[in-house]
């Protein structure tokens, strides 16, 4: 595993050593490196991290606010499972933050940022290449994030980037299980494409609505 070196000279170097372990310890546990009820500890983390006991600590309380561990203080600290109320709430958040961003959008969109979503949606295709679930859903997730970012609102884009990091843990547990892309994905982004193109709201809105509860029925459907 990788190890993570500090220089305890330096007050830059300590503040990238927080981060540094935070975003490998996130990245193991969606991965399923650390797979739901794995308990981590603090000195096995100092044996393969190579750090000191501080910024690990900072690491898990920041993964516990985040609901990616559990920290009890009888029986320690272990990685949360993902629920199919966890998705409920999720993808309830992302149509809530998507049909408001595209009321928004429909409203200032501009030639060049459809050229850019259209890109982006053609590259979600994956034409002539044999289907790869996470390489789709990474690409699915550039377009979905791009229509936020036209918002110019980077609370927003805060809040939604945050929602599916959550999904990425779910993602990787399910993906050994679809071999074809979902059929309705390429038709509802491009109604969703031809929406904004339109700079029609009540289309737009009526689109993502139906392509996120579509969403959620397929995620919830994998885990049963």
């Amino acid at each position: 595993m990788d190890k993570i070196k500090m220089n305890q000279n330096s007050l830059i170097d300590t503040t990238n050593i927080n981060e540094k372990v935070y975003q490998l310890l996130k990245k193991r546990i969606i991965y399923r490196e650390y797979p739901p009820g794995y308990k981590l500890t603090i000195r096995e983390l100092q044996d393969v991290l190579g750090v000191s006991n501080s910024p690990i600590k900072d690491a898990l309380f920041k993964l516990a606010g985040e609901n990616f561990v559990e920290i009890t203080s009888r029986k320690g600290t272990f990685v949360k499972d993902i629920t199919p109320n966890d998705i409920k709430e999720i993808e309830q958040a992302r149509i809530i933050i998507e049909i408001g961003a595209v009321g928004i959008v429909t409203r200032q969109i501009t030639e060049e940022d459809v050229a850019n979503l259209d890109s982006l949606y053609k590259e979600t295709l994956m034409r002539g290449k044999k289907f790869d679930y996470i390489s789709f859903m990474e690409k699915d997730f550039k377009f979905h994030v791009a229509i936020i970012k036209l918002t110019k609102n980077n609370r927003l884009v805060q809040m939604y980037e945050g929602l599916n990091t959550h999904l990425q843990i779910l993602r990787y547990q399910v993906a050994r299980n679809i071999k074809n892309r979902l059929p309705w994905t390429d038709s509802d982004h491009l109604e969703i494409l031809n929406s904004l193109r339109e700079k029609d709201p009540q289309r737009a809105k009526k689109a993502v609505k139906k392509h996120r509860t579509k969403a959620r029925d397929a995620f919830l459907k994998e885990m049963e």
